[in-house]
């Protein structure tokens, strides 16, 4: 990588960082936030997934509009929408204004995403997908570590939160000026406004375009992997607070342990990424989903903060195993010009798995005690690592 790339490339990397860090922040103790207001712990979850909901169906259209109309472009308004966020929280009073929350959020990360690791994707050689994924996604993952601990400690000194959901706003606001004063001087390369390959036949034909990229052997079975992954591990965020303010923990260990999981996967990411390059996908892939089983079987027992943050770190690094080398499985199976495409195939999966494991999380935490939210996930879990072992196949050009 040259050095006018590698500026490009910090541009992308250091506005998803300063964005997912204000969307980090309020982690710790949003969902207490939202049920404060009048919704039960089981109807927040629900709450979250209308952001899920939105990615499902917006993150193709995202990446493929990319690869048409520019990459910088949707990435500069999925920040502006995230920027809103942490704003509309801060002057939310009743239920409403929550729900508006999440369908912006959901519109930001919907945008921003698929663009933005194309972008990125697109400095590198194309025989190092799993090296650029692993490197841009440090980003979010970076903020992650800084963020959930931040946002626990502010919330000790602010316990109404609504001064840390301001500071959250502030914080995500400068993401677009780091991103335009990195890459306004990149004259981007996209098709010009043509719709070219995969981009072309989706828009023509959604469904069945659908049906003809899922048949690529490599793109199915990637799918599969992180829906499976995001099926059981959208949901933390969301219940890990509930969790553990049922067991008193406060804030800041609540916090901690969003912290450990998120530390764990900055850290492997670059690890694994590259590792996965050379030793194949569908090793990594299956032992995240394994270790899964058994971290989402202790997390009922947990008695202490310290058990809370250990499960969390062990689950940060099976997520590190599974997200981002499903992601490169995807991205090699489709050309380099169509990688918006490919990002966002593999985007609506997730989101698809996201959504759907929350849903049925919610039910579960209707109906039974939350400490089943977890039996269900390793439970899911098991059965996906066999899924993948039999498909074991697919993973091979």
């Amino acid at each position: 990588m040259d050095s006018k790339k590698r500026l490009v490339f910090m541009g992308i990397w250091g506005a998803t960082f300063t964005a997912m860090l204000g969307d980090t922040i309020p982690q710790s103790f949003q969902p207490l936030f939202i049920a404060g207001l009048g919704i039960s712990p089981a109807v927040v979850g629900l709450v979250y997934n209308i952001r899920n909901v939105e990615q499902t169906f917006l993150r193709l259209i995202a990446g493929s509009f990319s690869d048409i109309f520019g990459r910088k472009k949707l990435v500069f308004l999925g920040l502006g929408f995230l920027t809103l966020v942490p704003f509309i929280y801060f002057l939310a009073q009743d239920a409403f204004l929550p729900l508006v929350a999440m369908f912006v959020s959901g519109l930001g990360v919907s945008i921003f995403f698929p663009p933005a690791e194309a972008y990125a994707s697109s400095l590198y050689p194309p025989e190092k997908a799993g090296t650029a994924m692993g490197r841009f996604h440090m980003s979010w993952a970076t903020s992650s570590i800084i963020g959930p601990s931040l946002g626990g400690f502010l919330a000790l000194n602010f316990p109404d939160y609504r001064p840390v959901f301001m500071i959250a706003g502030l914080l995500t606001g400068t993401s677009m000026i780091i991103f335009w004063l990195f890459t306004h001087t990149d004259i981007e390369h996209t098709n010009g406004g043509k719709m070219s390959g995969e981009t072309l036949k989706m828009l023509k034909g959604f469904p069945t375009t659908m049906r003809r990229m899922l048949g690529n052997r490599r793109v199915f079975v990637g799918a599969v992997a992180v829906f499976s992954h995001a099926f059981c591990h959208w949901g933390l965020l969301t219940f890990i607070p509930l969790f553990g303010a049922k067991l008193g923990f406060n804030a800041v260990s609540i916090g901690l342990a969003l912290t450990a999981n998120a530390l764990m996967i900055a850290v492997g990411l670059p690890i694994v990424g590259s590792l996965s390059d050379k030793i194949g996908r569908f090793t990594p892939i299956v032992l995240g989903l394994f270790v899964s089983v058994a971290a989402f079987a202790l997390l009922p027992y947990t008695s202490t903060p310290w058990m809370l943050i250990v499960l969390m770190g062990l689950l940060g690094i099976c997520a590190v195993l599974e997200f981002p080398v499903s992601q490169a499985v995807t991205m090699e199976a489709l050309p380099v010009s169509d990688r918006g495409s490919a990002t966002g195939v593999w985007g609506m999966m997730m989101s698809l798995g996201g959504t759907i494991g929350v849903f049925a999380s919610s039910f579960i935490l209707s109906i039974a005690p939350i400490e089943w939210v977890f039996y269900f996930s390793a439970a899911f879990s098991l059965l996906a690592g066999f899924v993948i072992i039999a498909m074991k196949g697919f993973f091979k050009a």
